[in-house]
């Protein structure tokens, strides 16, 4: 069993090296400026000089759907990675300290988040804030956290009694050395092979706050910006919203399908 989680973790760990490659690559890839303005080539339809053609300020729709691309994906990234680490940590405070109110508070917190819907609640909290790509990050890691914390706490209750556990205990390791050396490690593979399952969910999120204006704020590229504001051409320049809402369809779907291929290939692999 842990052959198959090591071996799906190092598949997932290549998605991951390959979609934060692609968006560093973007800036060096010899496009136009996203933020220049041309109103002598506003709402140009895709042609040769400008394959996604141009939004209502003349800007680049190609370049911009990259750009907001990269950014997209990097916060996504960054808050399933900054989710991940609070998660491991909260969730497996919980599992060792399993049954005690420390543990009851932990499973009330995640049955009240779990309870609430994600997009209603960031929205709502966004709302409070000044909307930009920092606040945004900011609540989908505070949001996205839980995910991880119910793997580890139920990976830490099964491997807290386990006999070399006891062992060290034996030998007088002291408690925070048991936490942090003997039983974390082990539980974090499980929780990052579920985490990155819940990519193209996290992008999603990103893109809906975003098309909701609490995200990425003008004049930055954002997907989900670029489709609302797309929205209002939509029968005389439907090329605004379609390009960046279909880079946002290619960016999910791969990330799905891949998850969905390892999970099979190693299922099969080690059944």
């Amino acid at each position: 069993m842990n052959i198959l989680i090591k071996g799906k973790l190092q598949y997932t760990l290549i998605l991951l090296i390959i979609l934060l490659s692609f968006t560093f690559l973007i800036p060096a890839l010899p496009l136009t400026d996203p933020l220049s303005i041309s109103l002598t080539q506003r709402l140009q339809p895709p042609s040769f000089q400008y394959p996604f053609g141009t939004d209502d300020l003349g800007r680049d729709i190609f370049s911009r759907s990259l750009h907001g691309f990269a950014l997209t994906v990097k916060v996504s990234i960054l808050a399933l990675l900054s989710s991940l680490m609070i998660g491991v940590f909260f969730g497996g405070i919980a599992g060792y300290l399993y049954d005690t109110w420390v543990d009851k508070i932990f499973n009330w917190i995640i049955s009240l988040i779990f309870s609430l819907p994600f997009l209603l609640v960031m929205a709502s909290i966004m709302s409070l804030m000044e909307p930009n790509i920092f606040n945004a990050y900011l609540i989908l890691t505070l949001i996205m956290w839980v995910n991880p914390a119910r793997i580890v706490r139920a990976e830490v209750i099964k491997t807290v009694n386990l006999p070399y556990i006891i062992a060290l205990r034996a030998y007088g390791a002291s408690e925070p050395f048991i936490f942090f050396h003997g039983i974390l490690p082990f539980c974090i593979q499980s929780a990052a092979i579920f985490s990155i399952s819940y990519l193209p969910e996290i992008i999603g999120l990103e893109a809906g706050l975003s098309f909701l204006g609490i995200g990425v704020q003008p004049p930055s590229p954002g997907l989900g910006k670029m489709i609302f504001d797309g929205l209002n051409y939509i029968y005389s320049s439907w090329w605004l919203a379609f390009f960046p809402a279909i880079l946002l369809f290619f960016i999910i779907l791969p990330v799905n399908l891949f998850y969905m291929f390892i999970n099979k290939l190693m299922d099969k692999k080690y059944e």
